[in-house]
């Protein structure tokens, strides 16, 4: 298939196992990155109409638009970056062949429809409770087809059965929760350790 970055875009809504194949081995992480940052600014905007900031000056207004806007955007990045760090360990684990700057990029560009985030949001807040129903639902399902494209780049992008693909996928996901969980148990414990020990000095 052609080589340009928008045959790639194209590809991954009619065609998502070559395209994100093709990008995996030229791994275009600069372009990736520009997909992500998009979605995200787009999605930040979109959140930040819906705030109500009716307290602030006008320049105090454009301050904070900016801070949220750019934090927003910066989250996105280091999220995607380490997220594609985990899943890419896993996928060394269960035997996957590829490169770090090829799933990078192959995850980058499996996040494009997001896109559509955007008017589904501004749809959200313009329409009434049933379009905001259907506006939900629509949202949903994009989630899952990002998810599914996902799925797709970490096959292609490191050579794995779509069953592996998916086992990893899943083991990925797992970590931030089994990190979160851990912290909490920890918390919990030092709670408790420190309880004790207050109790048997007073």
């Amino acid at each position: 298939m052609s080589e340009g970055v928008f045959d790639w875009l194209y590809g991954v809504i009619v065609g998502p196992s070559a395209a994100l194949r093709a990008v995996a081995e030229r791994k275009p992480v600069g372009w990736a990155l520009g997909v992500i940052i998009g979605i995200a600014a787009l999605s930040s905007t979109a959140g930040l109409s819906q705030a109500s900031f009716d307290a602030l000056g006008r320049v105090q207004l454009e301050a904070v638009l900016r801070a949220l806007l750019s934090g927003g955007v910066i989250l996105s990045v280091i999220g995607y970056v380490i997220g594609t760090g985990i899943l890419h360990l896993a996928a060394l684990v269960f035997g996957g062949k590829g490169t770090f700057a090829g799933l990078l990029s192959a995850i980058g560009f499996a996040q494009f429809p997001m896109i559509l985030s955007f008017p589904l949001m501004v749809l959200g807040r313009v329409g009434g409770p049933a379009v905001m129903g259907l506006t939900i639902a629509a949202s949903v399902g994009l989630a899952l087809w990002v998810v599914a494209l996902s799925v797709i780049a970490l096959r292609e992008a490191h050579a794995m059965p779509t069953g592996a693909a998916i086992g990893t996928y899943v083991a990925a996901a797992l970590v931030p929760i089994a990190l979160v969980v851990g912290i909490v148990v920890i918390v919990a414990l030092v709670a408790v350790a420190a309880g004790a020990a207050s109790g048997l000095f007073f």
